[in-house]
């Protein structure tokens, strides 16, 4: 892992000790009508809800200690990974959900992350994004969010490694659906 990867790791490792709250990543599903049938990738998965929901569901996180507490208590594969090297994974799957977790990137290492993300071999991607500060702090009181942008700069962002379907801008979320373009398949 990255420099930066570790730093996340023990940062959110810490504060998943000390029950950091998990964003709602359930809005996705609701606002794209994804099936639970189709088989999932969760991307930053943090406290897996969504593995109560799919029935074929792998989570991957930059924590350690999330991976290690989801392997004892959720269904799925769980996998200690940073977003930022996802090119061993070969498995097909047909929904990839990154909920509250790009913003959580620094902002050098967006294109990294993405042209990782979109490396993978996925039908449907479906990314939530906040466009504000955190609302949650630290441990040494520093906001949570590496990255605010507006949407229209996360669309752009997108854009160079996705086709974006559809999208719903709301004052401080972005959430998009979309595939990833050809030259990424």
């Amino acid at each position: 892992m990255k420099k930066w990867a570790k730093e996340e790791d023990e940062k959110y490792s810490l504060l998943y000790k000390n029950n950091y709250p998990i964003g709602a990543p359930m809005r996705l599903i609701k606002l794209f009508n994804i099936d639970k049938n189709k088989k999932c990738i969760d991307l930053g998965c943090g406290r897996a809800s969504l593995s109560k929901y799919f029935s074929k569901y792998t989570g991957i996180d930059v924590s350690a200690f999330i991976v290690k507490q989801n392997q004892s208590t959720r269904t799925g594969l769980f996998l200690h990974q940073s977003l930022d090297n996802l090119y061993e994974i070969t498995e097909a799957y047909d929904v990839a959900i990154c909920s509250d977790v790009m913003e959580h990137i620094p902002e050098d290492e967006i294109h990294n992350v993405l042209k990782s993300i979109s490396s993978l071999n996925v039908q449907n991607y479906y990314f939530a994004i906040s466009t504000r500060k955190s609302v949650f702090l630290d441990m040494n009181g520093n906001h949570l969010h590496l990255s605010v942008l507006t949407a229209s700069e996360w669309i752009n962002h997108l854009s160079n490694y996705f086709k974006v379907i559809e999208k719903e801008i709301k004052p401080t979320l972005l959430s998009v659906t979309c595939i990833a373009l050809p030259s990424n398949i």
